[in-house]
């Protein structure tokens, strides 16, 4: 990161940062740990929206950086609003997000609260954008203009892993705005991207619908038709009725284009 940035983050003094383990937060961990040292700490939740799995990475990617980790544990499902599944559901649990880690943070003495959004996310439909500015949580990436590709430039450049690794997004994205979250459903999404990771996939969604439906998405479409037996039975294991694979293009937030037209 170039030294305005560095800078900008020294004057912070302290700093607490919302570590998924992805890259954005991988990267401003880093930064933040080589400006501030013992002064820059992370901060992870852990979500029953959030995939086992990356709870596991973001802790390895804690320890790889050498960052200090906390986890702190938060039900968005037990909170009515949030399993409405309205097209405010990002921002209704960014909120229950922030007020949790604000108190935490608190306590702590630490009075700045960073996130890794980056200029890029400006692009898509980011409702949780709005929350966490309303609770005063820094954003540095959007506030000097860094892009998705700067930030995986530096990555490549300074040896972080991960930099390859597709973007992780909350389990709670695979349900169209209007279909209420169940638990349960939940995990049968959870284990189906489970099961197809397994089959050598690397980027996964399964969007769940009515009536037990599952589409597909993943980002080798060829290896799908190859595959294609194997990844009916996987995902009817984990729960669902029907399976079908979506023909386009894998594209992280394709949900989102139900907000153009129906709201």
């Amino acid at each position: 990161m170039h030294e305005e940035f560095k800078k900008a983050i020294e004057q912070k003094k302290r700093l607490l940062i919302l570590f998924s383990g992805g890259l954005d937060s991988a990267v401003l961990a880093r930064t933040a740990l080589e400006v501030l040292g013992k002064e820059a700490q992370a901060v992870t939740i852990d979500s029953p929206v959030f995939p086992r799995a990356e709870i596991d990475h973001a802790r390895q990617m804690a320890a790889s950086l050498g960052i200090k980790q906390e986890i702190l544990a938060i039900d968005e499902m037990a909170d009515s609003n949030f399993i409405a599944n309205t097209p405010q559901r990002c921002y209704v649990c960014r909120k229950l997000r922030d007020r949790a880690v604000r108190l935490w943070a608190t306590q702590r003495a630490f009075e700045v609260i960073a996130d890794g959004l980056n200029f890029s996310d400006l692009d898509d439909y980011r409702p949780g954008l709005k929350a966490a500015d309303e609770d005063g949580i820094w954003h540095p990436f959007i506030d000097f203009r860094i892009r998705k590709e700067d930030i995986r430039n530096y990555a490549v450049n300074t040896g972080i892993p991960g930099w390859n690794k597709p973007p992780t997004v909350c389990l709670a994205s695979r349900f169209p705005y209007g279909f209420p979250l169940e638990r349960k459903l939940v995990r049968k999404v959870e284990q189906a991207e489970e099961y197809l990771k397994g089959m050598g996939f690397a980027a996964v969604r399964v969007r769940c619908f009515p009536h037990g439906a599952a589409l597909v998405e993943v980002d080798d479409l060829d290896g799908a038709f190859a595959k294609r037996e194997k990844i009916i039975q996987g995902v009817r294991d984990a729960g669902f009725l029907f399976v079908s694979l979506n023909l386009e293009e894998f594209v992280s937030g394709m949900m989102n284009r139900l907000v153009k037209h129906f709201y």
